[in-house]
């Protein structure tokens, strides 16, 4: 019975480790296949040889004025907290709208956060300048 019991172990070990072994060196096969370069990315001013030269669209659009209030609620993270309609963390920005807070008291609490104006839960300094606070006063404000 020790010899049976001792022969499948050693069986199940050997199909175990072949059965890994072929497993392993597909997987660095496949990682290394997905690792691959397929191209270059070369940034406006860089010199590449080939390669084509991209901007930041954000900040292209941002130097064009482009940028909406709409555009940055939904790229500075504002949407962790708040939603146009419905109190997340924070207020709904219609609700803000509401309150009838002037343009420029809102960009100071986006741009260096607030706690007391809609309860106990702090709003945090956002990673914003003074023309996109302003911009995003002005999108949250015209939801009224």
């Amino acid at each position: 019975m020790k010899k049976l019991l001792l022969g499948l172990t050693v069986l199940a070990a050997t199909f175990a480790s072949l059965a890994h072994a072929n497993s392993s060196s597909f997987s660095d096969r496949a990682i290394a296949e997905r690792l691959k370069p397929v191209g270059q990315v070369c940034l406006k001013g860089d010199e590449c040889a080939d390669a084509v030269a991209v901007e930041d669209t954000a900040e292209v659009a941002e130097e064009a004025g482009e940028v909406s209030g709409e555009d940055l609620f939904n790229s500075k993270g504002c949407t962790a907290c708040h939603s146009i309609d419905n109190k997340i963390v924070g207020p709904a920005f219609k609700d803000v709208a509401a309150k009838g807070a002037s343009a420029s008291t809102l960009a100071g609490h986006i741009k260096n956060g607030s706690v007391g104006e809609w309860g106990s839960i702090p709003m945090p300094p956002n990673n914003v300048t003074e023309d996109e606070a302003n911009t995003l006063a002005e999108w949250v404000l015209s939801l009224n």
